[in-house]
């Protein structure tokens, strides 16, 4: 608590003088020509924004308050550059939180932090990352595009991926991405409603990530729960590892997205376990991604899907790429889960019916 305090002290009585301050200004850009086929329904070729990583143009700055401590802040926008729109974003951490459409313009929906930090870890305040998501994203090879494996989400959760109006805690040598030895991360987010209102507790969310990062290794686990007493609370559980083997990077992903509302005879709710196994495999001046997912609903009994991806990321150089993925899912019973989700999603299949897609993309980044 020290620690802390003297931080706070630190960005009161630090004055401009002595202060050292970086500003960078960062992005990327990935389009892709994409074909998919579901069964039933046909197919569709379309142009798509991040096949290999989503396009993302960011500012973040960061200032030296002496003794150790800093204050830093962050504010990242998503982009559709096939149509320059920007990504819609949500305030208040509910499906019926003003979302907006993303023709508006530029939001700062990926990210928008302010923080103070030092040897005691970092305080961020702002809509960030939940702490369930970073498994997600750490430890899929493909993290985005036709091979992207989170095929999963169930409800209409606005808080699978990013949490408005949250506090969170980073423990040091952790930013996030990276992290070196014991880390851990926690979050706590405003629905921001009235109290005593019918759902007032809607909205609010709670997260917890830990884990281990060693020269060759990292695993992690993490939890974040969405209340909604309308919809019924949604849970976010993943975890898994990756391991550096020379000849590739091996990753395992194992999780659950659960929602608290019992579906017919079902007491405890809905629940869709899943795993996935994967592995960058070094090739020449760049990587072939290949990943197995499966999941399961309980919703529907015997339902379960399973999804296999693999493509090549050729570097052009160290900001420049050219890629190509190729994924089909199969679904069993009543699942009927297309090859690609998200706003660039392929078209849904009939139930128990597959679906397959590719891309052929370029991204760079800055």
């Amino acid at each position: 608590m020290n620690k802390v305090a003297g931080a706070v002290l630190a960005l009161s009585c630090a004055g401009p003088a002595a202060a050292q301050s970086v500003l960078t200004i960062y992005g990327g850009i990935d389009l892709a020509i994409a074909h998919y086929r579901a069964h039933g329904v046909g197919s569709t070729t379309k142009l798509i924004s991040g096949g290999n990583q989503n396009t993302r143009l960011g500012i973040r700055g960061r200032e030296d308050l002496g003794g150790g401590h800093f204050a830093a802040f962050e504010l990242e926008a998503g982009l559709s550059p096939d149509s320059g729109a920007g990504l819609a974003t949500n305030t208040n951490n509910q499906p019926g939180g003003a979302p907006l459409a993303g023709s508006q313009g530029l939001t700062f929906n990926r990210r928008s932090i302010v923080s103070v930090g030092g040897d005691w870890g970092e305080l961020r305040l702002g809509r960030d990352y939940a702490p369930s998501f970073w498994p997600l994203y750490l430890y899929d090879p493909f993290r985005t595009g036709v091979g992207f494996g989170g095929i999963t989400v169930l409800g209409s959760t606005v808080t699978n991926l990013r949490v408005s109006n949250s506090i969170g805690y980073l423990t040091p040598r952790c930013d996030g991405i990276q992290c070196k030895g014991w880390f851990g991360q926690l979050m706590y987010g405003f629905g921001e409603n009235p109290s005593g209102s019918p759902g007032a507790s809607d909205g609010n969310v709670a997260g917890l990530r830990i884990g281990y990062g060693g020269a060759q290794w990292e695993v992690a686990v993490a939890s974040t729960k969405t209340s909604s007493e309308a919809v019924a609370d949604f849970t976010q559980t993943t975890g898994g590892g990756t391991y550096e083997a020379g000849f590739a990077r091996l990753m395992f992903l194992v999780g659950e997205h659960r929602t608290g509302r019992p579906v017919a005879a079902l007491n405890n709710g809905t629940r869709a376990p899943f795993w996935q196994a994967g592995a960058l495999i070094y090739a020449g001046p760049g990587y072939f991604p290949v990943a197995y997912t499966h999941v399961r609903r309980n919703d529907a009994p015997d339902s379960s899907a399973a999804k296999i991806a693999v493509g090549y990321v050729y570097n052009l150089s160290k900001r420049t790429a050219v890629y190509t993925t190729y994924a089909r899912i199969n679904n069993k019973k009543e699942l009927a889960f297309p090859v690609n989700v998200g706003g660039d999603a392929g078209p849904v299949p009939l139930p128990g019916g597959g679906a397959s897609g590719w891309d052929l993309g370029v991204r760079h980044v800055f």
